[in-house]
C-alpha cells in the first residue's frame, strides 16, 4: 500500500520549537487533513489534496511530516484532544466511576460514528513503518487511556488501569470490525457496555 512516504525528506522539526508562524502553518495543514477525512475515504486522500485544502505547496507539507501516515497520526492527536472524550462536563464529573467510564466510552464510540474514516486511519497507523507516525500514534493512545483512567479516580490505580485496558480492547476490536463492515455501530456500543456490565457486576457469593 502506498504511504506517500518521501524517503529523502529531512526529519521534521519538533513542533514546539517552531516559530509561531510555522506552528500556525503546521496546524493549518493538520486541520486540512482532518477536514478532508471528514469528506473522503482515508485511502483516497493524497498529500497533494491536503496541500490544496490547506493552501500550501506540497513541499511545505513535507517540511513538517515525513509521510501521509505521519500527518494523519498528528491529525488523530489533534482530533482526540478536541472530541468529547477529553472534556468532562459537570454532570459527568459528579457521577460514580462506573457512570463516568460508561459515558466516556459511549462518547468515544459516537465520535468514531461521526468520523468513521478516523477508524480507518487508526487501522492503517497501527501497522505504520514510519517512526514519526508511530510516536504520535502512541501519543494518541496515551491520551485516550489517560482520559478514561481519570474517570476511575476513586479506584486503586492498578484496578483502574486493568478496567481501562479491558474496556478499550473490546471497543477497539469491535470498532475495527465495524470499520470493515462486519457489525453495526450499535453492536459496538452494546459490546462495550456489556463488558462494563461484567466488570462492575458483583459476582454471586
Amino acid at each position: 500500500m502506498a504511504t506517500d512516504l518521501t524517503p529523502t525528506a529531512p526529519a521534521p522539526p519538533d513542533p514546539a520549537t517552531l516559530p509561531r508562524a510555522q506552528q500556525e502553518r503546521r496546524r493549518r495543514i493538520v486541520d486540512a487533513a482532518i477536514a478532508l477525512i471528514g469528506r473522503n475515504e482515508y485511502d483516497a486522500i493524497q498529500m497533494r489534496d491536503v496541500a490544496t485544502e490547506a493552501g500550501v505547496a506540497l513541499a511545505t507539507i513535507y517540511r513538517y511530516f515525513t509521510s501521509k501516515e505521519h500527518l494523519y497520526a498528528a491529525a488523530l492527536v489533534e482530533w482526540v484532544a478536541e472530541f468529547p472524550l477529553t472534556r468532562r462536563t459537570p454532570a459527568i464529573a459528579t457521577n460514580t466511576d462506573e457512570e463516568r467510564i460508561r459515558a466516556l466510552m459511549r462518547r468515544a464510540v459516537r465520535a468514531f460514528e461521526r468520523h468513521p474514516q478516523m477508524m480507518r486511519a487508526v487501522i492503517v497507523l497501527e501497522a505504520s513503518n514510519d517512526p514519526n507516525a508511530r510516536t504520535l500514534f502512541e501519543q494518541f493512545g496515551a491520551q485516550n487511556t489517560a482520559a478514561l483512567t481519570q474517570a476511575l479516580g476513586t479506584l486503586d490505580p492498578d484496578v483502574a488501569a486493568a478496567i481501562v485496558e479491558t474496556a478499550n480492547s473490546v471497543m477497539v476490536t469491535r470498532l475495527r470490525a465495524w470499520a470493515l463492515g462486519r457489525c453495526s455501530i450499535r453492536d459496538v456500543d452494546r459490546s462495550v457496555q456489556r463488558a462494563l456490565d461484567l466488570i462492575f457486576t458483583t459476582p454471586p457469593a
